[in-house]
């Protein structure tokens, strides 16, 4: 009998985690497992059970939720019996510690929590300090996407070291190639022209005004040189984008542009990539960028180390301190500075390129999901 394996995720969006869960079942399925996913949230979509339609904001009903949810996931077990639970992101990851089976429960933790949570105030991170640990020693194995968040679970939340694994995510790297090739028509895009970009939902951890203000540097201190931004994206901070990029006079040079469904042939036509982002666990566009060999600058929680296997040096050369945590921030301050400093010198010298070289070997979207399945029989 083939081995059944129940996947289980907040909700079935478009974001990072989503996407790996849905081409890792369908993975599975290839390799001959009986699979189910389960979403706590949501009401469309093929081959998923569903919990409740929507996630409330009130916290007396997102406790009741919580509760009903636990009661539903529970049920779905006992119908389905797998024999593993895989779950991905932090809800989920907390009601699976919570079952009763016999099943293998995994979890995947794919962003710095104590950076995600920040925003909320002391004794409610107090608060989900205490639930994630508990909820997180109950678990057979758990799974980050980078050393950076492994770090992170073991300092600040006190889990045993011995129950995680480090598995980055990875990419369809022929087919991103393939498609990368294709021309752009979005806009007027020029071959003479050097252009930054920026891939990410709007919003205030991805930190796109930094974006902004650097190519705002780059045109002030290099005004001989043929710069423009491009931002690709969807998200509540569409309009204050647009509004700083006027408010600093930097309109005409940066290109926005909605969700791509082929954002390839934008980066594999930049001279670069910059990801601003205030965290980030293990991003799949950098994967992206790294398999089509642009170089590439970003934040230090948002780059992963091990990207670079033994060229360190170089990590800190492609990287920078998150010191300026203002939003929308006219002022040219010392971090402005530095990105502007971290670009003109990848525009250049490229090293993020040549020392990811080697992690770029083994990045394939099969290699990660062979790595899952060995945890699976571990």
């Amino acid at each position: 009998m083939n081995q059944r394996v129940l996947l289980v995720i907040d909700q079935i969006a478009s974001g990072g985690a989503e996407k790996i869960l849905q081409e890792f079942n369908e993975y599975l399925k290839c390799c001959g497992y009986e699979t189910k996913i389960f979403a706590l949230y949501g009401c469309s979509g093929e081959s998923v059970d569903f919990g409740l339609k929507r996630n409330s904001t009130n916290l007396i009903k997102k406790w009741i939720q919580q509760k009903f949810l636990l009661r539903k996931l529970q049920k779905v077990e006992n119908e389905f019996s797998p024999d593993i639970i895989f779950s991905f992101l932090e809800r989920s990851n907390i009601l699976v510690s919570k079952l009763d089976t016999n099943a293998k429960k995994i979890a995947t933790v794919h962003n710095i929590l104590s950076i995600q949570y920040k925003k909320l105030g002391r004794l409610m991170q107090r608060l989900v300090q205490s639930i994630i640990r508990r909820a997180y020693s109950n678990l057979d194995e758990i799974v980050v996407v980078s050393d950076n968040v492994r770090q992170d679970l073991i300092l600040k939340y006190r889990i045993d070291a011995r129950s995680i694994s480090i598995i980055n995510n990875r990419v369809d790297r022929m087919e991103i190639i393939s498609k990368s090739m294709e021309p752009i028509v979005e806009f007027d895009y020029d071959a003479d022209t050097s252009y930054v970009i920026s891939i990410g939902r709007f919003c205030h951890q991805k930190a796109q005004w930094k974006f902004i203000k650097a190519i705002k540097g780059l045109k002030t201190r290099y005004p001989q040189l043929k710069i423009k931004g491009v931002i690709i994206g969807e998200g509540e901070y569409k309009d204050r984008l647009c509004d700083y990029a006027r408010s600093i006079d930097v309109q005409e040079d940066i290109i926005i542009l909605p969700y791509q469904s082929n954002p390839y042939k934008f980066i594999a036509k930049s001279s670069l990539f910059l990801l601003p982002s205030f965290f980030e666990g293990c991003p799949i566009v950098l994967s992206e960028v790294i398999a089509l060999g642009i170089p590439f600058v970003g934040s230090e929680p948002a780059i992963p180390k091990e990207y670079f296997g033994s060229e360190q040096r170089v990590w800190s050369d492609a990287t920078f301190e998150v010191m300026d945590f203002e939003e929308f921030n006219t002022a040219i301050t010392e971090e402005s500075e530095i990105i502007v400093d971290k670009i003109c010198n990848q525009l250049e010298r490229k090293t993020s390129v040549s020392a990811t070289r080697d992690w770029n070997r083994s990045n394939d979207k099969k290699n990660q999901f062979d790595e899952y399945i060995k945890i699976f029989h571990s």
